[in-house]
């Protein structure tokens, strides 16, 4: 059975061997649509699309919504990527972008989200061949020592901490 599912993500980089994954899955009819940030927050929250690759930033305190665990894009640890200006996020941003889905999304989309999502990390090179016959060593070395895709509890737990000080750091920011 084949689910489909509408999936925004922004055109970077770091989001190929994702996108990859999900145009590659046997079981699930992504719809992607490449939006900035703000257009795929807004689409989420509407419900014209059910996930998106969103920053950590954005992510944040988005109503009716849920993380998805499994895979994000992070910074790999002692790593000075150019990631977090890819996303627009904070220098201390454990985590660059993650999954969000809307809190309707149906266990079998998450399940065959992340299996998708699995192909893509496994075959960064294969990403990479179909969006250039002759992919750039640069852009390989990159995604695979730059980048963790790997969203574990550690992560997760860092990630809401990071949450906490940011909404604390706006909420002082205007007093009223």
């Amino acid at each position: 059975m084949v689910i489909p599912v509408k999936i925004a993500a922004a055109s970077t980089l770091s989001a190929v061997p994702l996108v990859y994954g999900l145009r590659s899955a046997a079981n699930l009819e992504a719809d992607i649509q490449f939006l900035t940030q703000e257009e795929a927050a807004n689409a989420l929250t509407a419900g014209t699309i059910d996930i998106a690759l969103l920053s950590a930033d954005m992510a944040c305190g988005l109503a009716n919504t849920k993380v998805l665990a499994g895979f994000c894009i992070a910074p790999v640890k002692g790593a000075s990527s150019s990631i977090t200006e890819e996303w627009n996020v904070a220098v201390d941003a454990p985590v660059a972008a993650v999954w969000v889905a809307r809190e309707e999304v149906s266990p079998e989309v998450l399940d065959a989200m992340e299996e998708a999502l699995t192909l893509g990390v496994e075959r960064i090179y294969e990403a990479l061949m179909v969006l250039n016959e002759c992919p750039r060593i640069d852009d390989y070395t990159f995604l695979t020592t730059q980048i963790d895709y790997l969203f574990d509890a550690k992560k997760h737990k860092a990630l809401e901490a990071y949450w906490k000080r940011l909404k604390k750091a706006t909420a002082h920011a205007n007093p009223g």
